[in-house]
C-alpha cells in the first residue's frame, strides 16, 4: 500500500471530512462574508423571485439570487460571475427544449 493510502486509511473519513469542511467554510467566509448575512441577502432576493409562476425558471432565478448575494460581498468573484452566466444559459436551454417539445406535439397532432 502506498504511503498516501496508508495515511488516508489511518485517518477516519469523518475526521478528514471535518478537517476539509472547516477549510472550505473558512474559504467561503472570506469570499462571501458571514453565512447569516449571505443567507439573508439571498433570501431577500428570492422573496421577489417567488413571484415567478414557472417553477423551473424560478429555480434558476433563485440560484442566480444566491450568486448575486455572494457578489455583494466580493463583486469581482469570477466564479460567481461565470455561474450567473451559466444559469442564464441553462434557462435558454430550457426554453429551447420547451419549444422543441411543442413542435413535436404539434407534429404528432398533425399525423
Amino acid at each position: 500500500m502506498s504511503p498516501s493510502l496508508l495515511m488516508m486509511a489511518s485517518m477516519k473519513f469523518t475526521k478528514r471530512f471535518d478537517m476539509e469542511l472547516t477549510d472550505t467554510v473558512n474559504e467561503r467566509g472570506n469570499d462571501y462574508g458571514p453565512p447569516a448575512v449571505d443567507f439573508a441577502r439571498a433570501a431577500a432576493l428570492k422573496a421577489v423571485v417567488a413571484e415567478c409562476n414557472d417553477p423551473v425558471m424560478r429555480h434558476a432565478l433563485e440560484m442566480i439570487c444566491v450568486k448575486i448575494a455572494r457578489l455583494i460581498n466580493h463583486p469581482s468573484h469570477f466564479d460567481s460571475i461565470k455561474d450567473i452566466a451559466g444559469y442564464c444559459r441553462t434557462m435558454t436551454m430550457v426554453m429551447d427544449d420547451r419549444i422543441e417539445k411543442l413542435i413535436q406535439e404539434d407534429d404528432n397532432v398533425k399525423k
